[in-house]
């Protein structure tokens, strides 16, 4: 009988319990660090106008669920039927991880794998999900970007993000090719490919997926980058300044490039900054450019962290007390 040592009970007794401790005390520590902006968030929230601010709301629910209906359709493609409410949780649980970790990418996707699996879905099922939805957006990001570049003249950091967002939508969706075609993959892949990927490929051959079924989730993704554009202006109406739709999109796409070339923790700091003087050199005044950016962040990034918070909380909690612990039999 394998041996069960105090280390291994203690995790099957109080691992939820350490997990939530681990992630609540790493997003006290978040915040702690982030007090100034926070204190600064709570000033304009208190002055803004009210309408305003719940129409940012409603957005930011509205593009939740989109994300979450693109995970729908994506797995429902690999024979996965999984409601949206608890794929909307799946994601807040990765804007978590993904914003409390320093490069929260891969620890965010291995959170969204290890989620599905409890759902019944296959860690290479779940992978194959989240990098077309990666692809996807990153596709959708690079459509408003391009035409930006004509609109307004980029500086050196524009084109270099530019240039980088090319080469890694080309790689990714390069790979993403190679794992749908229906053909063998070339002699030379085959031999530089490692066994674990080759079996990852082989499994995403069992399904039917082609590349039309891709436009239904490019689709969605393309709406959740005009909604951020779109909640923006919701953030530049709430602080008393009109626009028109043209400003915000320009900044917008500047604050998202600098959260790929700065990705440490959803890029607080950098995208702020970015966004604020953008928005300033369109014309709009500093306290108004400031106050905005602020309160689009806060949409995109402060209210999902919040809800994944207290979802993951809850989740956590709930499972301890619907599951009680049962008592470890001694080992002979």
């Amino acid at each position: 009988m394998r041996l069960i040592t105090p280390v291994t009970s203690a995790l099957r007794s109080y691992g939820a319990y350490i997990w939530l401790v681990i992630v609540l005390g790493s997003a006290v520590y978040f915040g702690m660090n982030q007090r100034a902006e926070l204190g600064r968030i709570r000033d304009l929230a208190l002055g803004a106008e009210r309408g305003w601010i719940a129409a940012l709301v409603v957005l930011e629910v509205l593009i939740l669920s989109l994300i979450a209906l693109t995970y729908r359709q994506l797995l429902a493609g690999l024979g996965h039927r999984i409601r949206i409410v608890p794929l909307m949780g799946v994601h807040l649980q990765r804007v978590v991880v993904g914003t409390v970790t320093p490069v929260g990418g891969p620890s965010s996707m291995l959170v969204f794998i290890h989620n599905l699996r409890q759902r019944g879905v296959r860690p290479a099922d779940a992978l194959l999900t989240v990098s077309i939805k990666s692809v996807m957006s990153n596709i959708a990001f690079l459509t408003l970007l391009l035409p930006v570049l004509f609109v307004q003249r980029p500086n050196a950091l524009l084109v270099a993000g530019t240039a980088g967002l090319v080469l890694l939508v080309a790689a990714m969706a390069g790979g993403l090719a190679l794992a749908l075609r229906r053909s063998k993959p070339p002699a030379w892949l085959i031999r530089r490919v490692p066994r674990r990927g080759l079996r990852f490929m082989a499994q995403l051959r069992q399904h039917n997926l082609s590349y039309s079924s891709m436009v239904g989730p490019f689709g969605l993704m393309l709406a959740t980058k005009l909604g951020g554009v779109l909640m923006l202006f919701f953030a530049l109406r709430a602080v008393g300044h009109d626009t028109d739709l043209l400003v915000p999109l320009m900044a917008y796409v500047v604050g998202m490039v600098f959260l790929l070339v700065a990705p440490i923790f959803q890029g607080i700091g950098f995208v702020e900054v970015s966004m604020a003087v953008a928005l300033q050199r369109l014309g709009v005044p500093p306290a108004a450019a400031i106050g905005a950016t602020l309160l689009c962040r806060v949409g995109e990034l402060w209210l999902p962290l919040a809800a994944g918070i207290v979802l993951h909380m809850l989740e956590t909690l709930g499972r301890r007390f619907s599951h009680p612990t049962r008592p470890v039999p001694a080992a002979p």
